[in-house]
């Protein structure tokens, strides 16, 4: 999903970067007519028009599993080391939605997911676009986080539409990727990066985008967090080397920005004990709501 002068010159690079590494069915969903333009020009033809709108991140794969495809939902600011669909296979057999966490925490990121086209996920996703349609003032996010019981709430649990109650839409069986090693996050915010071996890494996300920051500061900016923003679009996406963009090469092992850039996001080990993600629970968030109103 892609819109916009901050993120559409680097279209062609993130089409080639994909193709490069193996992946044969790529969608773009370009929401706005240069995203669009530009996706045609890279020369694929399977580009979706759309408008920018947050819900159209969960439109797209609940139209394409209702059509029986399993999807891999990847956002715009990631970069791929490997192809990524090898890697899922060794959580099929337990999980039927796959989802990529943080590094230190055990908190959701909904930049990459997996989910399968089975009735049990079709029927939870429409239940999530329902509600968010419906509460347009929520993080998604958050929401993805409180339909799948993961931590963070929207609004009390038994007021959802999924969940364990008979009347409830069942939540599926869901699992996180591996956010320490292989779908790895940069150290945008306090509780991101990576460890181990660069070489094991199948994608980078960069947190370059934030629905969160539409005032055009950051979540860690707003708090006073000490994270040092780096432009990792414009480093791995504009390299002078074209191997980077037309082989599979791992971009860290022929060029030494990249590489700088990545380790800037190392972390010697992965913290033992991870507490879960909660943020604001939703009576603060009434709480606050009430008090912005009455000012």
């Amino acid at each position: 999903m892609v819109y916009g002068s901050r993120f559409i010159q680097y279209i062609d690079r993130f089409i080639r970067r994909a193709k490069a590494v193996g992946v044969e069915h790529l969608l773009v969903f370009a929401l706005d007519e240069e995203a669009y333009v530009l996706c045609r020009a890279a020369g694929t033809s399977l580009c979706i028009r759309g408008t920018p709108s947050i819900i159209n991140k969960f439109t797209l794969p609940l139209i394409l599993l209702r059509a029986g495809l399993d999807v891999l939902w990847v956002d715009f600011d990631v970069f791929l080391f490997r192809n990524p669909l090898p890697h899922l296979s060794k959580y099929s057999d337990q999980f039927d939605l796959l989802i990529s966490d943080s590094f230190s925490t055990r908190c959701i990121c909904n930049g990459v997911v997996f989910f399968r086209s089975l009735p049990a996920v079709q029927h939870w996703l429409l239940a999530l676009v329902q509600w968010m349609y419906e509460h347009p003032y929520e993080h998604d996010q958050k929401a993805v986080s409180a339909f799948l019981h993961a931590g963070e709430m929207v609004a009390p649990e038994h007021t959802l539409p999924v969940g364990r109650d008979f009347h409830q839409v069942p939540i599926p069986r869901w699992g996180y990727l591996d956010g320490a090693t292989q779908f790895v996050t940069a150290k945008h915010v306090e509780d991101t990066g990576w460890t181990g071996d660069p070489d094991d890494i199948v994608l980078l996300h960069f947190l370059h985008g934030d629905s969160d920051a539409a005032s055009g500061v950051s979540p860690a900016e707003s708090r006073g967090d000490e994270i040092v923003y780096r432009d990792l679009m414009s480093i791995f996406y504009g390299a002078a080397d074209g191997a980077v963009y037309d082989t599979p090469v791992l971009p860290h092992t022929v060029n030494t920005t990249i590489r700088d850039a990545l380790y800037e996001s190392f972390w010697e080990s992965r913290p033992r004990w991870r507490p879960v993600c909660t943020g604001s629970s939703w009576i603060e968030t009434l709480n606050l709501r009430a008090l912005s109103s009455s000012l």
